[in-house]
């Protein structure tokens, strides 16, 4: 049956981290609702399938795709690029992409893997893509963050790369892994580093609805839940054991994606910004999320590393 009730009908949306999980559920929902959507993946083939897919499941034809690796600035900007290129408008920019990394690993641009994806990503293309937000008002920036975030009580500014030696460090190699999979799962590195990045994200979602007062353009955070997904893929006997738990503990992707789906399109949030929700609830944030010092240092911390 073919969707008539269209209510995003003309508006622009760009999701990244998009052929999976609740990234391709909330893709797949705003193509129903009639959006012309933009999904990121980097992965080509993954990213013709899912809009092939996306397509014939909503009888939409306005879905696209385009290729980049979110990790990596060069491709960051090349996809800005792009994007400004063939679309004058974007009404959602929902920045969903987000992994965990159990060995430390670095980007191309010598920046820690789960830094450099999950916030400095998030960062650098949302920059890039300001204007043409700005210029398509009312819009809305979505951030997909974690109530990880309260695992950490600040943003490390000594160490945001987790470079640390010794005791409490990343494990060296897969038999680490397997001890803390083991002894003390929840103790891992990786997730106190996770954690950090979330945090930033949501300081960074705080930051932007101060700088955006008045532009017409709102931010807003959300926990999505623990879903069951591919998110930890790739990790190992670690990966493992948390795809089991999730699968145990966790919600689905479609309930996982409900609340980046509100964000991004629900009328009564059109005034609504610098907020983080919880099962399409607001929720307050720690005292360490809006602090506007921290953020602001935070701000310039990116873009030192951005070097712009």
């Amino acid at each position: 049956m073919i969707e008539t009730h269209r209510p995003m009908a003309g508006k622009v949306c760009m999701v990244t981290g998009a052929t999976a999980g609740i990234g391709k559920v909330t893709a797949h929902e705003l193509a129903r609702q009639g959006a012309t959507v933009i999904i990121v993946g980097r992965d080509i083939q993954r990213c013709r399938q899912t809009v092939e897919a996306i397509q014939r499941d909503t009888h939409n034809a306005s879905v696209e795709f385009l290729c980049a690796d979110l990790s990596s600035q060069t491709q960051i900007r090349r996809l800005a690029q792009q994007f400004l290129v063939r679309y004058r408008d974007l009404n959602v920019l929902v920045n969903n992409v987000g992994a965990l990394f159990t060995l430390r690993q670095e980007s191309i641009d010598g920046i820690e893997m789960t830094l450099a994806l999950n916030y400095l990503g998030v960062f650098l293309l949302t920059q890039l893509l300001l204007d043409a937000l700005k210029a398509s008002a009312p819009a809305r920036i979505v951030n997909v963050a974690s109530e990880a975030y309260e695992d950490v009580p600040e943003f490390n500014f000594v160490d945001p790369q987790f470079a640390r030696r010794g005791l409490g460090a990343y494990p060296s190699s897969e038999f680490g892994n397997i001890f803390y999979a083991l002894a003390m799962p929840w103790a891992h590195p990786a997730f106190r580093q996770y954690a950090q990045t979330k945090l930033a994200t949501l300081m960074l979602t705080h930051e932007l609805s101060r700088r955006l007062a008045g532009s017409g353009v709102t931010a807003n955070a959300l926990h999505p839940g623990l879903v069951a997904s591919q998110f930890s893929d790739g990790n190992g006997v670690y990966g493992w054991l948390m795809r089991r738990y999730m699968r145990l503990r966790g919600v689905n992707v479609d309930e996982g994606s409900a609340t980046s789906i509100y964000l991004a399109t629900a009328p009564e949030l059109e005034q609504i910004s610098g907020a983080y929700f919880v099962k399409q609830q607001i929720v307050a944030t720690s005292a360490a999320a809006r602090d506007e010092v921290a953020a602001a240092r935070l701000w310039q911390l990116s873009e030192t590393l951005l070097n712009t």
